[in-house]
């Protein structure tokens, strides 16, 4: 059986990945701020704030223990959003977003990359950072364009294992609900983004993945 490790599996995504895998006979660990709120799926859990290193130090050692140190799917899926003039988005809210956007992803991978064999997959949940340059979206934007240049230059240092950066635009998730805006008729369903991960991962795709 094979192994995914979700960072974030408590979101709008991450449960749509743990429901997407685990319906194709994949085993999944979760990590999450909340994980009571995962107590109706089908997964191990532990719970960490991911912009805490001993916490996210925990899980990572969590995670090898019942992985027996094999993932074969890594998903960083976590993230937060705030809807603010950047003048008025204080120091404490900015930090939160890049917490959660991009220090998080960055000590889930110190943490657990060496989980992650040669041939493995690491993904990341990004977004077509040109479309998201919005009023009262500026930490947003920021945040996730500082995760895109960190994934690239990650798959450059990780030729081993392969990494996916998902540039995905709205999704129908509580986290798109504090945008500054109505959610677009176009937004995607959780489901479709792990259907897309799924698939990413059977065709071997490495690069940028755009939805």
């Amino acid at each position: 059986m094979q192994t995914a490790l979700i960072w974030g599996a408590a979101g709008g995504i991450g449960r749509a990945l743990v429901d997407t895998l685990s319906e194709n006979g994949w085993r999944v660990l979760g990590i999450a701020r909340d994980v009571a709120a995962l107590s109706d799926m089908d997964i191990e859990s532990y719970s960490a704030e991911l912009s805490r290193e001993a916490d996210v130090a925990a899980a990572a050692l969590w995670a090898a223990q019942q992985s027996e140190g094999a993932v074969n799917l890594w998903v960083y899926a976590a993230g937060d959003m705030i809807g603010k003039p950047l003048a008025d988005t204080t120091a404490s809210e900015w930090e939160r977003i890049f917490g959660a956007n991009v220090t998080g992803a960055h000590l889930a991978v110190t943490h657990s990359l060496a989980l992650v064999p040669s041939g493995g997959h690491l993904v990341f949940i990004g977004a077509y950072v040109d479309r998201i340059m919005l009023p009262k979206l500026g930490a947003y934007a920021a945040s996730k364009a500082a995760l895109d240049a960190y994934v690239t230059v990650l798959a450059k240092e990780v030729r081993d294992r392969r990494v996916t950066n998902v540039r995905v635009g709205a999704v129908d998730t509580p986290l798109w609900r504090k945008a500054p805006f109505r959610l677009p008729k176009s937004a995607h369903a959780p489901g479709d983004v792990a259907a897309a991960v799924l698939r990413a991962y059977a065709e071997g795709h490495k690069g940028n993945l755009d939805l």
